[in-house]
Order: structure tokens, then sequence, then C-alpha cells
């Protein structure tokens, strides 16, 4: 048996309501993304459904979820609004991620994503009401972070940046969606702004990543969402090389990515990425701990943290990537306390 650290998943965008297989489907016999669009699909699909249901519809729905993830070994994870799009419905997604993390074992950490689409009324006045709804959600301790989708479709390098830096005056930590479906520039800019992370990277030019280096953000990686929607990948190994450090996240969504198990993100990690099977490991430990703000806790197993630990039928770290399969999961133990037996 091989004895890890907990995995940690610091981008899933839990909790969600409803599925989109028919639209999987569709993305599988070659429609565009416009097309799903124009026919009732893509995230305003998911934005319905989260609206009309409730804060325990939410939380039952998600806690399943939940489970399959400690069952494949993830003991601490990232979990975001951004399905709700307006006042009422992202604190809704916020307080069920406080109420399930009352309820799983494993450490959550919240994200307000309120800027992960633009609703009909326009970027401007929505920018206005995501203010708004900043100021409440830190009086009530609702996130930690700030998020955004900056990139082609989503929001403006200048309205993200203004919403960035109003988040950092409030005191958020934040973070961004970048650089996945277009190149404009704002993996550098948030790097510079002081984002702890950038996220996805897929279209990053290389003139940016000395940026990213420079003020040690961490470059957020998810091979599976690539995997799932047949796209090119990120340039992992041109980042690291760069002295950039990687993280590796699911990004687990009922749109663009249903993976979440970090087996099968270690195995597309060294497969497609060009990572090795200990650079994978330690992006979806430590350096996955570290863009949560939980690397003191978590992320390693060493004296003065909590014993969140996974126990594999694995006889070498090779075998993670080798062998992708949740079955190699024998134990979970969270603080010390087993939580799954396989």
């Amino acid at each position: 048996m091989l004895a890890i650290p907990g995995f940690v998943d610091p981008h899933t965008h839990i909790p969600f309501h409803g599925e989109r297989s028919e639209e999987f489907v569709m993305r599988a016999v070659g429609k565009s993304y416009v097309e799903i669009l124009k026919s009732g699909g893509g995230i305003h699909s998911t934005v319905k459904k989260v609206r009309k249901a409730s804060i325990d519809n939410l939380v039952k729905e998600n806690k399943k979820y939940l489970e399959w993830m400690l069952k494949s070994g993830v003991t601490s994870l990232e979990c975001k609004s951004g399905y709700g799009l307006d006042f009422e419905n992202e604190l809704k997604q916020l307080k069920a991620i406080k109420k399930l993390s009352e309820e799983v074992p494993q450490t959550l950490i919240s994200t307000f994503l309120g800027a992960h689409a633009v609703p009909q009324k326009g970027e401007k006045a929505y920018l206005t009401e995501l203010i708004d709804m900043m100021k409440v959600i830190k009086s009530e301790s609702l996130a930690e972070f700030v998020d955004v989708f900056c990139d082609e479709g989503a929001f403006s390098v200048e309205g993200s940046f203004d919403l960035l830096k109003r988040a950092k005056d409030m005191g958020f930590k934040i973070r961004v969606h970048a650089e996945e479906l277009s190149s404009n520039g704002f993996a550098s800019i948030a790097a510079e702004l002081g984002a702890v992370s950038v996220d996805h990277l897929i279209k990053i030019k290389d003139r940016e990543i000395p940026t990213l280096e420079k003020y040690g953000t961490i470059a957020l990686l998810m091979p599976a969402t690539s995997f799932y929607l047949k796209t090119m990948y990120a340039p992992a190994r041109k980042l690291i090389d760069n002295g950039v450090p990687v993280a590796l996240g699911s990004d687990f969504n009922p749109g663009s990515n249903t993976f979440y198990s970090p087996l099968f993100v270690s195995h597309l990690a060294v497969n497609h990425l060009g990572m090795t099977p200990s650079e994978a490991l330690v992006a979806q430990t430590l350096n996955a701990a570290c863009v949560l703000g939980i690397e003191n806790e978590v992320g390693t197993i060493e004296m003065g943290k909590s014993a969140d630990i996974v126990i594999l039928d694995a006889p070498r770290l090779e075998y993670l990537s080798y062998m992708p399969t949740n079955e190699i999961v024998k134990a979970v133990f969270k603080n010390g306390r087993k939580v799954f037996e396989n």
C-alpha cells in the first residue's frame, strides 16, 4: 500500500442543480457552443435550474457529488457560486456551500463567482450589482475568494480588473478564469494585481509566463476539461520549466466537464501535459492547498498538519497515473479519522 496526502481540488463548480447530458450528446455529434446556446443549452440552462432549486435541493444533490469525490480521495476542495447571476441566487449557492460544509467530512473553501457570465442587463449594470453583493457576502463571511471569468463571450478585461480591484480592497483573496477560450493578456494583469491563481491558461502567450513567475502566481490547470471538450491542453511543461508553480483541479461542472477523479486528472497531467508523476502529485496536494490558503493545514503528511491521508493499493507513485481508477483507493482519513474504506 501507498500513503499519500489527501487530494485537494482547488477548482470545482459545486453546487449546481440538474444535468446537461443532452447538451453533451449535441457536442459529441459536432454542434458548436453557439448552436447549443441558441437551443437553450449552455451555462444559462444551469442558471435556470439553480434559480428554481431551494438551498435544501442544492445540498442534497451536491452532497452526493462530494461523497463521490471523497471515495476518490479528495479531502479538501473549493466550491463556487456562479449559477445564480443575481443577488438572491448567488447568495443561495453560497449558503448551500456553508450548509454542505457542516454535513460532509471534507474541508470546503468558498468562492464567489458571480462574474461567471454576463446576464441580459449587460456587463456595466451587473458589475454594479456584483459590488453590492460582495459587501453582503463579506459581512456574512460567505466566501473567502472572489473569481471572475475574463474571456471571449464573458467579462471584459476592464470590467474584470475593476471588479477584482474592488474585491481586493474589501479584503477578499482574488482568482481568475483566464486564457481558456482566447488570449487577452488578463493572466499577467491578474498576477500583477495579486491574484492567488490564474485558472485554465490553455491559450496563454509565452510573454505572460515571466509575469506569473515574478509574482508567484499559481497556474491552475484543468486537463479533464480539455479532454471532455476535445480541445488543446495548457502548456504545463513550459510553465514549470519557467518557474511557475502549477496546481491541478478538476473543474467539475454540469456543462464542460463531469470528471471529478483526481486519479484521472493525474493520468491526463502525465500523459498529455508532460508532467512527471511527482509533479502531478504535488500539484494535486501541496500546490493545490496553496491556492486555497490551507497549505499550513493540509497538502503534506507531516507533524503539525491535519492527518488527511489516502491509502492506495499501489506499489509505487507512478502507478497512480498508470492505473487511474478509484478502485485503488482503499481508505481515506480526514483529521486522523477514517471516513471511507473500500
